[in-house]
């Protein structure tokens, strides 16, 4: 009588072992895409961030001479950005540069590079949509709305933020990237079956008003 109940009680905690271990990892590995998550958004809003700063490092003049290259967007041929303000080639340049973890399992929304105008609207006046800037690459991760001074002296209009320096507005420099995390590439697949979409956005203010 004893032995059986031994074999029953073995019997009983085998069984259990058998459910909760299941449960205690799927736990477990959702605990650690979560934390994956936070980590990815901390680390796109950085990179987003000083990609919007470092488009100041070149003059509003500068233009990329043909046969530019840079970055080698995660996964996809380089960047070509020749005929464009090389700021836009900084901006790319910084943001890759910042985001070099968990590359593998980020499936990115492509944008264009470099794009001009835009408005926050406001006071009457018409909002005013973001464009392409002619020639820039379509297929980049993160895209950056930056006015500069093209070829005989044409301005070409940037972002304008009508909540800064207002009635006018002041034009700054906004970057934004978004990407879906696929935990399926990773062995936390199994267990995780969410793919979160992560966004960042950042403006950064042209070197007079950066105090």
């Amino acid at each position: 009588m004893r032995r059986r109940r031994r074999r029953g009680a073995d019997a009983q905690a085998v069984l259990e072992t058998a459910l909760v271990i299941p449960i205690l990892l799927f736990l477990v590995c959702n605990f650690i895409a979560l934390m994956v998550q936070v980590t990815v958004q901390e680390q796109l809003d950085a990179a987003t961030a000083l990609a919007a700063q470092s488009r100041f490092q070149a003059s509003e003049s500068a233009l990329d001479p043909a046969g530019t290259q840079c970055c080698g967007a995660h996964g996809s041929a380089a960047l070509v950005t020749a005929g464009l303000p090389t700021g836009c080639r900084y901006a790319a340049e910084t943001f890759y540069g910042t985001m070099s973890m968990y590359t593998d399992m980020l499936v990115w929304q492509p944008a264009s590079l470099c794009t001009s105008g835009g408005d926050s609207g406001g006071g009457g006046a018409p909002r005013r949509p973001a464009v392409a800037y002619p020639g820039s690459p379509a297929n980049a991760e993160v895209s950056c709305d930056v006015g500069s001074v093209g070829a005989g002296g044409v301005v070409i209009p940037g972002y304008r933020d009508r909540a800064l320096d207002p009635p006018a507005g002041l034009e700054v420099v906004t970057c934004a990237a978004a990407t879906r995390i696929d935990f399926s590439k990773t062995p936390l697949g199994w267990g995780v079956f969410w793919s979160p979409t992560v966004h960042a956005t950042a403006e950064a203010l042209p070197p007079p008003f950066r105090q």
